[in-house]
Parts: structure tokens; C-alpha cells; sequence
């Protein structure tokens, strides 16, 4: 019974609908990459094509960013707020480490902290914004993602910064170290990350005060919590967490680039993934559970992808496609919960 009741429970959860497809999109990438079909035998889906430790390695690689991105934007988001300039943070953050490495100033994990502590200041601008003048959070945040954006440029004046094998020899081996041939270390401590935040967001009172805020901010002012403290921590912690993730970025590429971050845009990546995996938008709701099994679906889909040889573009199109229903299926659940307590009022 008792398992039974777990059993329940995890398909009750809005992340089974995205684990069955995570484990349908997985199995049909395995199939077709390997040459089943064509005629190899069945064990070649466990050594060919995505099973091989060349390929599961790239598809981990590219999901670390988001999934450390996504702890930051989760919680953001569980708040009641929405922060679009993590990407251009992040940017900016490889270039602020790069320039100190490349000066010599100081070693390396000396030039971490000082990210960190500079990403930190990102965090502390969106919140003067929000909370002082009073721009809304949207706002606020594509602002400042053009400023970090303009300042990466004029700094570096376009141009990438190599980081030097002599200067940072440790830092560029820890992106690129993985066990078994197909873990990196760095996923398995993005993996870590969401556990992590997962424990604070569900086990600590803090945790609940970012939940009772989201949900209804009124009342979390009522019962003696602050919002805009709590609003502030979590801008400082998403800056602090995209830093770390352009960090990780940075000692697997062994450069530091002003555009390629903000290219790739994997913080719109990320906040598809949260609301597929059941965050909502409106604050109060979701768990890291459900964003991490989305991350990982986007991330085998775009493998699937291209295995198919399917141009990138569609790729574009089918992440805008999911964040549309993601955000209809959101707003349906909200309202519900909506009327729900007006009947119950």
C-alpha cells in the first residue's frame, strides 16, 4: 500500500507526463542514432550514436549551464518575480574573470571569488531598481540585460579572451574532468546544485517564505515576512548562480566570449524548461524536480534533433512552440487554483 501510495503521488506530479516523454525522446534517439534499423544488432543502442561516451559527454556538457541557471531562475520565479538578463550577467561575469586572470593580479580561484563578488553587485542593481524605483521586474531586468550586454562589448571591444593553461591550468581541467568517461564532474555538481535548492526551497523556513511570497505577497507582509528582503536575496543569489554558470561555461570552451552566452540565450532555454516543468509563472508553485527532468528532455531533444539531421532552426521553433502551451497549461492551473479558493472564500 505504501508503495502504492508513492506510486500515486509521483504520477499525480507535473513532471510524469515530462519523464515519460524524456524516457520516449531517449529510446528513440538511442534507435535511430545506432543503426537498428538499418540492420546492426540490438546492442549496438548501448555502444553507437548517443551511447557513446563522445556524445552523452556533449549533451551533459551543454546542459550544465542551464540546469545551474535554472536553479537561480526557479527560484526567482517560486518568488513571484523574472529575471531576463542572466545571460547577459553571465557574459559579463567571463569577462570580469577573464580580464583578472589575463592580468595577472591575482591566481585564479582568487579571480572566482572576485566574479562572484562583482555578480553579486548585478543582483544588488536589479534590486535597486525593483524595490527603490519600483519598475516592474520585467522591465527592470531586459534593461539591465542590454546594459551588461553594452558594457561586455565595450570592454573587450567584441573580441573573445583566451584564458591561459598557465595562469588557470586547474580551472580549464576541472571543465573538462569527468568520471567513467561519460559524467562530467561539472554535471554531477550542477545535478548536486538542484538537490541542494530543492532541500532549502522544501525543508527550510526560508524556503516556505519564498513560496508564501510568491503566492500572495500580501499576506506573507501580514505575517511578518518581508518581501522585498527576500526579493533581493533571490536577485543576488540568480546573479551569483549565472556567474558561476558562465564560469563553468568558461573552463570548458578555455575562453571567455562577450556574444556567444548571450547568443546561445540558454536563460530563455531555462525559463521554458521551469514553467514545462511545472513552476509557476505567477510565483508559489513547482518544485527543481520538475525543471531538471525539463532540462534534460530540451537537452535530449536537441540531440534527437541532431541525430535526424534536422535543421537548427526547428529546434527554435519547437523550444518557442512548448514554452506557449507551458505558459496556456500555467495559466489554466492558476486560474483553477484561482476560483478554487474563491468558492472555498
Amino acid at each position: 500500500m505504501r508503495y502504492e501510495s508513492i506510486l500515486k503521488r509521483v504520477m499525480r506530479d507535473k513532471a510524469a507526463p515530462l519523464i515519460i516523454i524524456l524516457i520516449v525522446f531517449t529510446i528513440f534517439t538511442m534507435v535511430v542514432s545506432s543503426g537498428v534499423l538499418d540492420g546492426e544488432p540490438l546492442s549496438s543502442m548501448f555502444t553507437k550514436g548517443f551511447m557513446t561516451s563522445g556524445n552523452l559527454l556533449g549533451v551533459f556538457y551543454n546542459m550544465v549551464i542551464r540546469i545551474v541557471m535554472m536553479c537561480g531562475i526557479a527560484c526567482i520565479f517560486i518568488g513571484g518575480n523574472i529575471d531576463l538578463s542572466v545571460g547577459a550577467q553571465a557574459s559579463l561575469a567571463t569577462m570580469v574573470f577573464a580580464m583578472i586572470v589575463r592580468s595577472a593580479a591575482f591566481p585564479w580561484p582568487v579571480a572566482v571569488v572576485l566574479t562572484l563578488m562583482v555578480a553579486a553587485c548585478f543582483g544588488l542593481a536589479n534590486t535597486f531598481l525593483v524595490n527603490f524605483l519600483k519598475f516592474p521586474p520585467f522591465i527592470a531586468t531586459i534593461g539591465m540585460a542590454s546594459v551588461y550586454t553594452g558594457i561586455c562589448k565595450v570592454v573587450t571591444e567584441g573580441e573573445n579572451i583566451q584564458i591561459s593553461q598557465q595562469k588557470a591550468g586547474l580551472f580549464l581541467e576541472i571543465g573538462k574532468a569527468h568520471i567513467f568517461g561519460r559524467f562530467p564532474v561539472i554535471f554531477i555538481f550542477a545535478v548536486l546544485l538542484v538537490a541542494a535548492y530543492q532541500f532549502m526551497l522544501s525543508k527550510t523556513t526560508f524556503g516556505r517564505s519564498i513560496y508564501m511570497c510568491g503566492g500572495n505577497p500580501g499576506a506573507a507582509r501580514l505575517s511578518g515576512l518581508n518581501p522585498d528582503k527576500i526579493r533581493m536575496i533571490l536577485f543576488i543569489n540568480n546573479s551569483v548562480l549565472a556567474a558561476v554558470a558562465g564560469l563553468l561555461w568558461t573552463s570548458q570552451l578555455k575562453l571567455a566570449s562577450p556574444t556567444a552566452i548571450i547568443n546561445a540565450a540558454p536563460d530563455l532555454q531555462v525559463i521554458s524548461a521551469a514553467i514545462l516543468g511545472g513552476i509557476s509563472f505567477g510565483g508559489g508553485g513547482g518544485h527543481l524536480g520538475g525543471a531538471l527532468v525539463a532540462v534534460l528532455l530540451l537537452g535530449v531533444f536537441d540531440n534527437m534533433l541532431s541525430v535526424l539531421g534536422v535543421q537548427s532552426y526547428w529546434n527554435v521553433f519547437a523550444q518557442g512552440l512548448l514554452l506557449a502551451v507551458a505558459l496556456i497549461f500555467d495559466y489554466i492551473s492558476t486560474e483553477r487554483r484561482r476560483k478554487a479558493l474563491l468558492l472555498r472564500g
